[in-house]
C-alpha cells in the first residue's frame, strides 16, 4: 500500500510544480506583452506623424487616431471621434478631386502616396502626405485602413523656393543674353529722340517726345528687372550697417509715403553689422516698401523695423492693409505672377533673389489687419 500512494504523491507533487512552472511563464508572458503593448502605445502616442486607424466596414468611421492630429489640423481626436466627416471638411477646395478618385480606386490608390492639402483650424494651408496599407477581413473583404500622415509644408516651400530660383535664374540669363542688343537701339532712339526735341521746330511736340522718352526709360527699368533675376549676378558683399542703409532711404521712402497719404515710421535696434551689397538692399528695401504702400489704398501706416533673433539679424516691414489672399500667397515670388494692372510681376522675385544671393530668407505674415515680410540675414562669422 505504500508504494501507490508514494507514486500518486510524488506525480501530484510534478503536476503542482509543472502547473506553478505554467503559471510563472505565463505571468511572466502577460507582463512582456503588457509591457509591450505600452510601448507601442507610447511610441503611437508620441509620434510627430498622424496615426489612424479607418473603418470601412460595416460602417465608415475612425476607430482610432493619435494626438499628434491636435497640432497638425488643430482638432483632438476627440473631435475626429464625434464628427466622422470633420476630415472630409479641412480639404483644401481644390483638391476634393484628388481625395475623391483616391476613394473611388481603393485599393489600388493606395500603392502611391496621397499628397494633398488641408486648411487647419486657424486658416493656415498645410501639405500632407498619406501613406496606408489596406485590411481585409476572413472573406477578403477591405474592411479598414491603417495609416500615416505627415505634415510636408516645409519640404514642398524648399521644393517651391528651389523650382522658383531656377526660373528666375533661367530669365536672367535669357534677360543677360539679349540685354546688350536691346539697349543698344534704345539708347540710339533716346539719344536722338532728346536731340530733336530740343529743335525749336518740335518744342509744339515737346510732351510727345517726352512721353517716348519715359516709355523707352520704362523699357530699360524693364531690362534691368529682368537682369536683377540672374543667379549669376555679381554682388559687391562689405560690412556695413542695415540701419544706415534705412535711415539713408528713409527721406525717399517718406515721400513716396506721403504722396500716397500714408504714415512711414522706422523702428531700429542695435544691430551688428552685415555683409551686404548696399545697392541691392536698396532695391530689396524699396520694393518691399512699395508694395506695402500699394497694399494701402484707403491709407494707414508702414512700419520699417530690424531687431536681433538668436543669431539672425531680422528686416521687417508692416502694413495695414487688408492681407493677401491665400490664393494669391501661394503665388507670390513667381515670376509675372502679379495682381496689378501695370505690374511686371518681377518686383517680388527680385526681393526672394537678393535674398538668396545674401544667403537670407524671406518669410511672410499677412492677416486681415495687415501683412509683415520679415528678412532673416546670417551674422558673419568672426
Amino acid at each position: 500500500m505504500f508504494f501507490p500512494w508514494g507514486y500518486v504523491l510524488g506525480g501530484t507533487l510534478r503536476i503542482i510544480i509543472a502547473v506553478g512552472t505554467l503559471m510563472l511563464f505565463l505571468e511572466k508572458t502577460r507582463k512582456n506583452l503588457i509591457r509591450k503593448e505600452f510601448q507601442y502605445q507610447r511610441l503611437t502616442e508620441n509620434a510627430v506623424d498622424v496615426i489612424y486607424y479607418y473603418q470601412l466596414l460595416p460602417e465608415e468611421k475612425i476607430e482610432y487616431i493619435n494626438p499628434s492630429v491636435l497640432a497638425v489640423t488643430g482638432y483632438s481626436p476627440e473631435d475626429y471621434y464625434a464628427d466622422n466627416k470633420l476630415i472630409f471638411t479641412l480639404i483644401h477646395p481644390d483638391d476634393h478631386s484628388l481625395l475623391d478618385d483616391f476613394i473611388n480606386n481603393l485599393p489600388h490608390s493606395i500603392e502611391v502616396p496621397l499628397t494633398i492639402r488641408l486648411v487647419n483650424k486657424d486658416k493656415t494651408t498645410l501639405w500632407l502626405e498619406q501613406k496606408c496599407v489596406p485590411i481585409y477581413d476572413e472573406k477578403n473583404r477591405l474592411v479598414a485602413l491603417e495609416g500615416i500622415i505627415r505634415d510636408i509644408t516645409h519640404r514642398k516651400k524648399l521644393e517651391q523656393m528651389t523650382s522658383l530660383f531656377d526660373r528666375m535664374s533661367m530669365v536672367g540669363s535669357m534677360a543677360a543674353t539679349v540685354a546688350h542688343e536691346i539697349r543698344n537701339p534704345m539708347t540710339t532712339v533716346r539719344g536722338y529722340l532728346q536731340f530733336l526735341g530740343n529743335k525749336e521746330k518740335y518744342q509744339t511736340d515737346k510732351e510727345k517726345f517726352e512721353l517716348m522718352i519715359a516709355e523707352l526709360d520704362r523699357a530699360n527699368s524693364i531690362i534691368c528687372e529682368y537682369l536683377a533675376l540672374s543667379h549669376e549676378k555679381m554682388v559687391n558683399l562689405q560690412k556695413c550697417s542695415l540701419n544706415s542703409i534705412i535711415e539713408a532711404l528713409f527721406p525717399l521712402i517718406q515721400a513716396d509715403a506721403n504722396a500716397s497719404q500714408i504714415g512711414a515710421s522706422i523702428e531700429l535696434s542695435v544691430i551688428p553689422e552685415l555683409l551686404l551689397d548696399e545697392n541691392e538692399i536698396r532695391q530689396l528695401l524699396l520694393n518691399l516698401v512699395r508694395n506695402g504702400i500699394e497694399a494701402m489704398p484707403a491709407g494707414g501706416n508702414l512700419i520699417i523695423r530690424t531687431a536681433l533673433s538668436e543669431s539672425k539679424v531680422v528686416l521687417s516691414i508692416s502694413d495695414q492693409g487688408s492681407g493677401i489672399p491665400s490664393q494669391v500667397l501661394e503665388h507670390l515670388g513667381t515670376p509675372f505672377f502679379t495682381t496689378k494692372a501695370t505690374g511686371t510681376g518681377l518686383g517680388l522675385p527680385i526681393c526672394y533673389q537678393i535674398a538668396h544671393r545674401h544667403n537670407a530668407s524671406i518669410k511672410i505674415d499677412t492677416s486681415e489687419q495687415g501683412t509683415t515680410f520679415f528678412v532673416y540675414f546670417s551674422q558673419p562669422t568672426p
